[in-house]
């Protein structure tokens, strides 16, 4: 059968900068804890399944409301394990196993505790919206222009790219965005077929810097507790 678009929360047990950070406490929830109730309250999103090759991460999703139906491989819980293979994996399973294949996935990793049901349902519906769009991938602007970026070649910088060295202040250069890490939705057909979340015809979703924090250390995650305190709770989408 098909089924409108699953929300695929994924989060792997062997973090390096962070260990155990997908369970970290935020505000007294678990961080994939924010990521599902984002998912489960987006009202584009017919079903919520976590993905993930740790117990405590699972039963963390599970208690949080996700549907746990799986064990992710080890094979795909590496540190350059393929984002594409681990949503690949997750549809295949449900496919074989329940008959269930969405037309669209959203991927949408539980390092990215900020980003709410309404940006879910955002990006979702900016796919929607777009018969001819493949994917959606949420970016926020860049805080230091990438043409300003050096490198170190013996000892001495060289400018990545030449416009850099031309421009004197940010003004002068074009806005650059980068994606923000919290949600990738793709038609499956696409994912399939091209084997990227940046397929030939990908929409842009804007989200602002204070929603974009991605825990990857310990000052990412201070810096989401002290957002959330500022904010009173949960960040809401301004546009609703």
């Amino acid at each position: 059968m098909s089924a409108g678009a699953l929300g695929l929360v994924i989060a792997r047990g062997g973090s390096r900068g962070l260990p155990g950070k997908n369970v970290a406490l935020l505000q007294g929830r678990p961080l994939i804890a924010w990521t599902v109730a984002a998912a489960r309250g987006a009202r584009r999103l017919a079903r919520v399944v976590a993905s993930s090759d740790d117990a405590a991460i699972m039963a963390a999703a599970a208690a949080a409301g996700a549907q746990v139906p799986f064990t992710r491989p080890a094979a795909l819980a590496g540190d350059v394990s393929s984002t594409v293979d681990v949503a690949l994996h997750a549809l295949d399973w449900l496919a074989d196993r329940e008959g269930y294949r969405p037309d669209v996935v959203a991927v949408l990793p539980a390092t990215a505790p900020l980003r709410t049901a309404a940006h879910v349902d955002g990006a979702l519906g900016a796919l929607a919206a777009d018969p001819a769009a493949e994917a959606v991938v949420a970016v926020t602007e860049a805080a230091y222009p990438p043409w300003w970026m050096l490198e170190m070649r013996q000892a001495r910088l060289h400018w990545l790219f030449p416009e850099g060295a031309r421009a004197d202040h940010r003004q002068q250069l074009p806005p650059a965005w980068q994606p923000n890490g919290s949600i990738y939705a793709i038609r499956v057909e696409a994912l399939r077929a091209q084997r990227t979340f940046y397929p030939r015809q990908t929409l842009p979703y804007a989200m602002p810097r204070e929603a974009s924090v991605n825990v990857d250390a310990a000052l990412d995650l201070a810096l989401a507790e002290l957002l959330l305190a500022r904010a009173g709770g949960p960040l809401r989408d301004p546009t609703r």
